[in-house]
């Protein structure tokens, strides 16, 4: 890695608070591994786009999220079609991107990683206009992360990601969907679209195991109609990357995928929670620049 010009975007609500406690010691951390970094923290939800395009406009050339997978869309947002790299910081709940990167687990090696890290192009997906690094979807999904957020508050992340998922799926049924896939569609009731460009999503599922960062292609994974214990059965598969079985779960490689519903439906892009009247997803190939293994 280039020593270049470095700025970390810190959010001091990820981990629990741990954001704003590392925002102050984290220039000091990074200098123990050799780099010379400018710290920053974001002021609100959404702001992690805005500072890192400031970023990009006063030349810095590396641009380190301190957070979770949320934090690291934000920043991706900002530096999108720009040559300058995305670094990570992983302290949120699932850091599914950061294991798809190769970053180490352990927090005290991260600093050695940044200052070791090569330069890697990637694809990212575009949902309606906002860019996902690991998966964006619609159905159960999105449920799951309106759940997660409200019983996090209340008992943490861990535990509120396992009671978000069962009382998700006790109380979402199957919606009628119009799904488009490269110009193929299925219509009916479908439990959950989801389009991966990473492997893992959802803190750990392995929702797309055979996904490349940079293949120029999306892998879709699409729950039909079934019940609760059927779904049950799939959300535990989706641990072990062995949920799609041809019969009730199936999977497509695609570069665009467009899905039509009569209401609102719940949707998440990169497990950050809202409610869409469609979902388009577009590949953009090689469009971001990031620092990895």
């Amino acid at each position: 890695m280039t020593r270049g010009r470095i700025l970390a975007i810190v959010n001091p609500v990820a981990g629990k608070g741990t954001g704003a406690k590392l925002a102050g010691s984290f220039a000091a951390r990074m200098a123990n591994a050799g780099l010379s970094v400018d710290v920053v923290t974001t002021p609100g939800p959404g702001e992690g786009a805005r500072l890192a395009s400031h970023a990009v406009e006063d030349g810095y050339e590396r641009v380190i999220a301190v957070g979770g997978d949320g934090t690291a869309n934000e920043v991706a947002n900002g530096l999108v079609g720009t040559d300058v790299a995305l670094g990570l910081f992983p302290i949120g709940s699932g850091n599914d991107f950061s294991r798809a990167l190769g970053y180490p687990r352990k927090r005290e090696r991260l600093g050695a990683f940044l200052a070791n890290a090569r330069t890697r192009r990637i694809d990212v997906g575009d949902a309606n206009g906002r860019v996902f690094l690991n998966a964006a979807g619609v159905g159960i999904d999105g449920h799951v992360a309106e759940r997660v957020l409200a019983i996090s508050r209340a008992v943490g992340p861990t535990l509120g990601y396992m009671v978000g998922s069962v009382v998700s799926i006790a109380t979402y049924r199957p919606r009628e969907m119009r799904v488009r896939i490269d110009g193929t569609t299925r219509t009916g009731k479908h439990l959950m679209v989801v389009a991966a460009n990473g492997t893992h999503f959802g803190s750990g599922m392995h929702v797309a195991p055979n996904a490349k960062l940079d293949d120029g292609m999306l892998d879709i994974v699409v729950g039909g109609d079934m019940g609760t214990w059927a779904s049950l059965v799939a959300l535990a598969k989706l641990y072990r990357g062995t949920h799609v079985d041809g019969r009730t779960v199936f999977s497509y490689r695609a570069s665009a995928i467009d899905v039509e519903f009569d209401e609102p439906q719940p949707m998440e892009i990169d497990g950050e929670p809202s409610r869409t009247a469609g979902l388009a997803i577009r590949m953009r190939p090689g469009a971001l620049t990031v620092l990895a293994r």
